[in-house]
């Protein structure tokens, strides 16, 4: 039987597949052959991506490999620290790729690992192949403008920051850094766009109302993952202190008169 965290993540995958128009990537790649996703978790969207491309070969990385049910036969999948350079023969072989994913490592990757980080996953693109790489932005915004300073979202918000830099992790890599770090690794094509998930059905949109009451719940569950170990461990917080905080922040997430949304930013490039 599924954890909770394992449903986080397949109903997270739905979310943002819906939200992102039904496109598992946005540069364009007619007939890719070769696709690398980095940190893939349960392996919703290598999965995906496998079966919608049969020919093309498809390779996951995660710190905690999992083997998967139904894995596609070309789907291959490997235990890899996405801390470590992209050196490992006998995961990086020479075989250049059309497509690197990258999507919601943050929390994963250390703030100084990000500029090798990138440069690595250029080295192994093909010389017209992209990198695609999404991050979530954990500061939950209002588009009402009613969500106060002394909100409990602000407050979670406040507590992440501060024990993800206690971590050595960059909290603030999507609105910061995610086009820099491709400038200066000197992908060409650049593109950086910024989408704002609703929380709620606020929006007047049919499918967006929908999108919006489905990540409710996902938000929710994202925020006490995100956020349990990292407050006991780094701010010593007692895991009692924890829920409370969470459970404040969560009912903020039903009150839709906040208009609240999370902002996620989609960076892709290309090697040449």
């Amino acid at each position: 039987m599924a954890n909770r965290e394992e449903i986080r993540l397949e109903v997270q995958h739905d979310i943002i597949y819906r939200f992102f128009g039904e496109r598992l990537f946005f540069p364009s790649i007619p007939n890719p052959r070769s696709i690398l996703e980095c940190g893939y978790g349960r392996g919703q969207w290598a999965v995906q991506v496998a079966e919608d491309y049969e020919q093309c070969e498809v390779t996951g990385l995660d710190i905690y490999p999992e083997p998967l049910p139904d894995q596609p036969d070309n789907l291959c999948l490997y235990g890899y620290n996405l801390n470590d350079r992209f050196d490992v023969p006998d995961v990086f072989e020479y075989k250049p790729y059309d497509l690197i994913h990258s999507r919601f490592v943050a929390q994963g990757i250390k703030s100084t690992r990000w500029p090798t980080y990138v440069q690595d996953m250029k080295r192994l693109l093909k010389p017209t192949g992209w990198v695609q790489m999404t991050e979530y932005y954990l500061n939950i915004q209002s588009n009402s403008g009613r969500l106060g300073i002394d909100s409990a979202l602000r407050k979670w918000w406040g507590k992440y920051a501060e024990a993800m830099e206690s971590s050595r992790r960059d909290p603030r890599v999507g609105p910061q850094r995610l086009g820099r770090l491709l400038s200066d690794a000197g992908y060409k094509h650049i593109n950086l766009n910024t989408f704002q998930l609703p929380i709620g059905g606020w929006r007047s949109e049919p499918h967006m109302i929908r999108i919006g009451r489905d990540s409710v719940e996902m938000v929710s569950e994202l925020l006490e993952s995100a956020s349990l170990w990292l407050f006991t461990d780094r701010l010593g917080m007692s895991a009692a202190e924890v829920e409370t905080l969470n459970n404040d922040a969560k009912r903020e997430l039903r009150d839709t008169t906040l208009q609240l949304y999370l902002p996620i930013y989609v960076a892709w490039a290309r090697r040449g």
